[in-house]
């Protein structure tokens, strides 16, 4: 009980280390005919691996979690400008809105397999984002970091990534 109490004090100590932001305020608005392109049949497949490496060097990879292919539109790109800044990793402390109901059906999603891995076939060329969940183990909670790439997709050739998280 004492070790515990501990670990939490130490938790807290250190989440008050990130400083809070003031909450993120979108100008753009979620526009379903820009993102539309999203369900449009496409010749190339968008594939890859997701993992992070831990400081210990232990390869933490997207296994059973969710991938997702986002189009970028205004929309998307705000939100993710505000989430991740120029990094493929979240910033601490954003505090973003809700997003808009459509903006979640805009976008297609799979399950990382036990390597890492995930694929979407047929998709249309235009410019997406990819975000991968990754599992960071812990004995008190379940959470998952969410890691980006961009992607563009022309003349309807494949893409292949490897996702680092760094």
């Amino acid at each position: 009980m004492v070790r515990l109490a501990a670990i939490l004090v130490v938790m807290m100590a250190v989440s008050g280390c990130v400083a809070a932001r003031a909450p993120v305020v979108l100008t753009a608005s979620f526009d379903a005919q820009a993102a539309a392109f999203i369900n449009a049949s496409g010749r190339a497949k968008v594939s890859g691996q997701a993992f992070i490496r831990q400081n210990s060097g232990k390869l933490l990879r997207a296994v059973g979690t969710d991938v997702f292919l986002i189009p970028r539109t205004a929309y998307a790109d705000e939100r993710i400008a505000a989430i991740y800044g120029d990094r493929n990793r979240v910033l601490g402390g954003v505090q973003m809105p809700d997003a808009d109901p459509l903006y979640e059906q805009y976008m297609r999603k799979t399950i990382a397999s036990s390597g890492g891995s995930f694929s979407f076939d047929r998709v249309a060329d235009g410019d997406y984002y990819v975000v991968a969940m990754i599992h960071l183990p812990s004995k008190f909670s379940f959470r998952q970091v969410p890691i980006l790439e961009r992607v563009s997709v022309q003349n309807g050739r494949s893409v292949r990534l490897v996702m680092r998280g760094y």
